[in-house]
């Protein structure tokens, strides 16, 4: 009760502080620009200094400070630790808050950002908080007082700061929850044919879990590696664990190794000062400083020479590089993702690539499959891609089921950028609404079931006669083919719409139909609509 006597105003602080950082934590849409105003709330009303928000990245197993609007870039991002690991790798793992009233003299205290000087001339208190969500802990809130600027009352001071810690769980579970990634995986659950990660499509059990994988690692800073033949996504991988990240709405810059000679490759990683080089005009910025606060990605790295591994080690190992011609260190807060269709293992017992830099670029390694091995995403990239080109040339355009079945045939040596290829060069070199096998240019495949048309449609004529049942027509042109080998076609329907789970719309998906086509095929066979 004295405690309130002697400060008739602390109360009304923390009131208005609350308010101010509740304001601040559902207005701002992004999440670190939330914490740093939350942070320079306790400053301004409470005189609460050098304040911190760090959060457990569960890939790396790190704690490490996400904001901090009191330090500079270069000494936040040195801020990690391990469970356990100084006074807030302890606060962490034990759940508990800590006061210290000496942080000078605490041997828990690491000091690992540098941020704490002369503490001996200026002695200051450090008051730390878990940061919960439910029974789950999320991070450490820290804050210090200096002791000359008057009594600190700690166990007020945690009570505050447990409230406000609160508050800041929720707003980070609220920010994974609100990922743009989760209305993608709220459609596909639904039967929509979008990707659950954007420009990604896959359905089978390899896609499934690769997709599964980047959506774990996206929330971490970790950095990964991204395994895959030429023209399996690898790019497309990168920006969706760009997108899915807490990094979305910043920079994602792009860097094709191989595609740079050795002697412009360093500049364009780190930039250049003024008179660097001949030519060197001005002072430029490199790819490293034009991703800060986003993602590097880095594709074909196994192609850097032993020279450049040497460089980009450093700067992913310390986050700290020079300018070409520069001799000021220059901090960056990046995330990496590098990608590679080489087997990087191979070219480590070579000699060709350095250990210890692979072991830097695979903390999390995504191998993609290429797309002979997963022949069941197909249909599904098939619709996609023709869904995309058909918006890019201004008519809509589908595929027949004689084409479905060439491009199910064929090996795929280019994958998904080959089949993207093919479609786009089979759209824009014919009028027509349906392509056909033999409009893909896929050889002997697309001969066969070109040839194979006219004689399954005289077949079915013949034998149905004029009052036979027909295939629906899709745009005034009427499916040929259907009555080819109607055993073969029974087993396809009945085994995708197993694989789909006797969803209609998925089934259709992947044999390459609209469902009403898919329903007259279920008529036909007498499969069970009560399976549906």
């Amino acid at each position: 009760m004295r405690e309130r006597v002697r400060m008739p105003g602390r109360e009304a602080r923390e009131v208005q502080a609350l308010h101010d950082a509740a304001r601040v934590l559902w207005l701002a849409t992004d999440l670190r620009e939330a914490l740093d105003a939350t942070l320079s709330v306790l400053q301004l009303e409470l005189g609460m200094e050098n304040g911190t928000l760090s959060l457990f990245d569960p890939v790396t197993g790190e704690v490490f400070i996400e904001a901090a609007p009191e330090m500079r870039d270069r000494e936040r991002i040195l801020g990690r630790l391990r469970p356990g690991e100084g006074i807030v790798g302890r606060i962490f793992a034990t759940g508990m808050p800590m006061a210290v009233p000496d942080i000078g003299s605490e041997p828990l205290f690491l000091n690992r950002t540098g941020t704490w000087r002369d503490l001996d001339a200026e002695p200051r208190a450090f008051l730390g908080v878990p940061v919960r969500h439910g029974r789950t802990t999320l991070g450490v809130l820290t804050v210090d007082r200096r002791h000359g600027a008057g009594p600190i009352s700690f166990e007020r001071d945690l009570r505050f700061l447990e409230i406000l810690a609160g508050m800041v769980g929720a707003r980070v579970r609220l920010q994974e929850l609100e990922n743009p990634r989760r209305r993608a995986v709220l459609e596909e659950e639904a039967g929509a044919p979008e990707a659950r990660l954007p420009g990604i499509v896959g359905v089978g059990r390899g896609m499934r879990e690769v997709l599964e994988r980047v959506e774990r690692v996206a929330r971490s800073r970790a950095t990964v590696l991204v395994r895959g033949e030429s023209g399996t996504g690898k790019e497309l991988v990168a920006r969706a664990l760009h997108e899915a990240s807490p990094r979305t709405g910043r920079p994602f810059v792009a860097l094709n190794c191989a595609a740079l000679p050795e002697a412009l490759l360093e500049s364009e990683l780190f930039g250049h000062e003024k008179g660097a080089f001949t030519g060197a005009a001005a002072g430029t910025k490199g790819r490293f400083e034009l991703a800060d606060g986003g993602t590097l990605f880095l594709d074909e790295v196994g192609e850097l020479s032993l020279s450049a591994q040497a460089k980009l080690l450093r700067a992913i190992q310390e986050r700290q590089f020079e300018r070409v011609g520069g001799r000021r260190a220059v901090t960056v807060d990046v995330r990496i993702v590098a990608a590679t269709n080489r087997d990087l293992d191979a070219a480590v017992r070579a000699g060709e690539f350095r250990l210890d830099l692979f072991h830097r670029l695979s903390v999390v390694t995504v191998l993609l499959p290429p797309l002979r091995e997963r022949r069941e995403d197909v249909p599904a990239l098939a619709e996609h891609l023709l869904r995309e080109l058909s918006e890019e040339n201004g008519r809509e355009v589908r595929l027949g089921a004689d084409a479905l079945d060439a491009l199910l045939a064929h090996d795929w040596p280019g994958n998904v950028r080959q089949l993207r290829n093919v479609l786009e060069a089979a759209v824009v070199s014919t009028e027509a609404s349906l392509l056909r096998a033999a409009h893909l240019g896929l050889g002997r495949a697309a001969a066969q079931a070109a040839a194979a048309e006219p004689c399954a449609r005289d077949r079915e004529q013949s034998a149905g006669g004029a009052g036979a049942v027909q295939p629906p027509a899709e745009d005034g042109v009427a499916e040929a083919g259907v009555g080819e080998d109607g055993g073969r076609e029974e087993r396809e329907v009945r085994d995708a719409l197993a694989r789909a789970g006797y969803v209609k719309a998925k089934a259709a998906r992947l044999l390459g139909m609209t469902v009403r086509q898919l329903d007259w095929r279920v008529r036909k066979y007498g499969i069970a609509v009560e399976r549906f």
